[in-house]
């Protein structure tokens, strides 16, 4: 990806931020991404509504089952609208083809029902990952996001499912009050307009939503990989390069002819006579022993697990479930016995099956609370729970108490007045640190990095002060890695919007 040709502002955000963010996306490129969509979803929608002419709600259903199809022509478009702003859909549509039967059966069968598609969908359709590695991609990707990808879906279903019902109540608000009219619900499911209706506000709901759905979770894709590979620190060292070339190329330019110069003015000597390469293979082969022998070759760790016996040291006893099975068997022969006249199977043989049917509710049932475990049941822990202090450092800088006291702002004035710019912003992003950690109980650890405290404070804290955190940060790490100073504007900025930040009970405190 160019990721200098962008036309969105590249930074960690909220997941729900970046939902936000897809929505006013898909208000500037609606009509476009209407266009894709009705370029195949109608004709699709007419040819199944006179197949199914008589029960037309069974074309509904098969547009709805095609979504990801259609959808994946809007995801191209914003996919590569986002980098070259020229872009138009017609570009896009004589490819069309192509796009839609790419991983159909996918699309159609293994991933149609997925609780987030839309945050799923660019794995396989922009990045072509399959399988194991696809599986592994959204491993990664659903740390965190997941959740937002969920209630997308459920609220883009609930949103499609209250503009057909919107249609009915419109009709319903024609009705004079005064008519006293009693609908039997045989006769409402018998009309010959209530299917039809059905299906065309269906097709329309599907049609406006589709657009939103598909670049909000575009969106939340593009906001997990900036906080995963660091687009933002990356598009600062570009900016960074790019505002020094000119200047670079004009002093690389002075050098070389200074150079040449002085070579066409100092006689040049001549190094026949005195080459000191060095080629004994012996000595090499000693530096290489020594260097492979030194400490820093040296480094050896012993790891401990746990692991099943192999079959050929298991005994031949018998196991517990050669038991269970023959006990099993007895009891369905008892059953059987008493329950059915003999030679009749089939009361067991459907017993049986209902049992297992059973189970495999159950089962089912168990596998969606442990997999969605944390989107349906909110976690308490760490309200139980102390907050973990950090060990000594984070990155460098001494986290303590008295760091956030009422003299942060003036002890970096001073420094900033003196010209130590370093040294002012590194007070002030060590006292807010020391005010998350010690005030506001944030779980920081030495082991993590300014993006991941950056993070975990967007996710527990008030709009506000993770917004003045996230600012923050991103001059810290401009300044420290980049060697960007910020200006005096943005400085005095930082320092007036400071006592919102560490004032107490501010927000609501989510800790």
């Amino acid at each position: 990806m160019e990721l200098d040709k962008i036309s969105v502002q590249v930074r960690p955000r909220n997941p729900y931020e970046a939902i936000d963010l897809g929505c006013v996306m898909a208000r500037q490129w609606y009509l476009p991404m209407l266009a894709l969509w009705l370029a195949w979803a109608l004709p699709v929608m007419g040819i199944s509504y006179l197949i199914f002419y008589e029960q037309p709600w069974w074309a509904l259903l098969l547009v709805w089952w095609l979504k990801p199809l259609f959808e994946s022509l809007q995801l191209h478009y914003i996919s590569e609208k986002l980098f070259n702003d020229d872009l138009s859909w017609k570009t896009v549509l004589p490819r069309s083809h192509k796009i839609l039967f790419r991983n159909l059966f996918s699309k159609l069968i293994t991933r149609r029902l997925a609780f987030a598609r839309s945050f799923d969908m660019p794995v396989g359709e922009l990045e072509g990952l399959k399988s194991t590695s696809r599986r592994k991609r959204l491993n990664t990707m659903h740390r965190d996001g997941n959740a937002a990808g969920f209630w997308l879906t459920m609220i883009g279903n609930g949103i499609e499912t209250t503009f057909v019902l919107a249609v009915f109540s419109v009709a319903w608000l024609f009705i004079p009050m005064q008519m006293s009219i009693d609908f039997e619900l045989q006769k409402l499911l018998d009309s010959a307009l209530l299917f039809p209706v059905i299906t065309a506000s269906g097709f329309l709901a599907m049609t406006l939503v589709s657009p939103f759905y598909v670049t909000a979770g575009f969106m939340l894709y593009i906001n997990r990989r900036t906080w995963l590979e660091a687009w933002d620190v990356e598009l600062s060292f570009r900016q960074l390069a790019s505002k020094h070339q000119a200047l670079t190329g004009t002093v690389s330019v002075i050098l070389a002819l200074l150079i040449m110069v002085s070579l066409a003015a100092t006689p040049t000597p001549g190094y026949a006579n005195h080459v000191d390469v060095v080629n004994d293979p012996e000595l090499s082969r000693n530096q290489i022993i020594e260097i492979l022998e030194g400490e820093d070759y040296q480094n050896w760790q012993s790891e401990q697990a746990w692991r099943f016996k192999k079959a050929d040291q298991e005994d031949d006893s018998s196991h517990w479930y050669d038991d269970a099975l023959e006990n099993f068997i007895d009891w369905l022969r008892g059953l059987k016995d008493q329950s059915t006249p003999p030679g009749d199977h089939a009361a067991i043989i459907l017993m049986l099956l209902e049992g297992l049917l059973w189970i495999a509710l159950a089962a089912f049932i168990g596998y969606l609370i442990y997999r969605y475990r944390h989107i349906i049941v909110p976690r308490f822990d760490s309200l139980a729970s102390p907050a973990a202090q950090p060990t000594g450092k984070i990155f460098g800088l001494e986290l303590s108490k008295n760091a956030f006291d009422g003299k942060v702002i003036e002890t970096a004035s001073d420094y900033w007045q003196q010209g130590q710019r370093r040294e002012a912003l590194s007070h002030m992003y060590r006292a807010a640190l020391s005010y998350l950690v010690y005030e506001r109980k944030l779980r920081l650890q030495s082991s993590q990095t300014e993006q991941e405290c950056m993070r975990l404070c967007m996710v527990t804290e008030p709009e506000f002060r993770s917004r003045y955190f996230s600012t923050l940060t991103r001059h810290w790490i401009n300044l420290a890695y980049a060697h960007q100073v910020l200006s005096d504007d943005d400085f005095f900025r930082l320092c007036e919007q400071w006592d919102q930040f560490s004032t107490p009970g501010q927000g609501v405190h989510h800790d």
